[in-house]
């Protein structure tokens, strides 16, 4: 059978801005939450994925798996390299958060039985 792991042929850094405080002043800092982690971008479509869309084009519906394990919210920042769990070297991608859905049961025959979460992506242009 296949191993769901190692369908996360993808990488991603999630960075998250959070509010500090200190000396009784609050102020907004981007953070890196995680590094690395595995996942896998994809499309409910047909359309073939595009990772070097513009914030311009219209968004297709691309999602990212990757374990319930990870807390992902809202806005937070995703910075995906294509094959990276493959040792690929491709230039990373950045993209926002739209929303997150955790699912307990599995999500397909091919890949039985086991809980992933699905992050519907903003894409955002490519990073230099």
């Amino acid at each position: 059978g296949m191993n769901f792991i190692d369908w996360y042929t993808d990488r991603m850094d999630v960075w998250r801005v959070v509010a500090v405080e200190s000396d009784n002043l609050t102020r907004h800092t981007r953070i890196q939450m995680y590094a690395g982690i595995p996942c896998r971008v994809y499309t409910t479509g047909a359309e073939r994925i595009n990772m070097q869309r513009t914030a311009a084009e219209a968004v297709q519906d691309i999602k990212l798996a990757c374990s319930n394990d990870i807390d992902i919210r809202i806005g937070d920042e995703v910075l995906i390299t294509r094959g990276g769990g493959l040792g690929k070297e491709n230039e990373p991608t950045r993209a926002f958060v739209a929303d997150a859905h955790q699912f307990y049961e599995p999500f397909g025959a091919a890949i039985p039985g086991l809980a992933h979460q699905e992050i519907r992506l903003q894409m955002q242009e490519r990073v230099d």
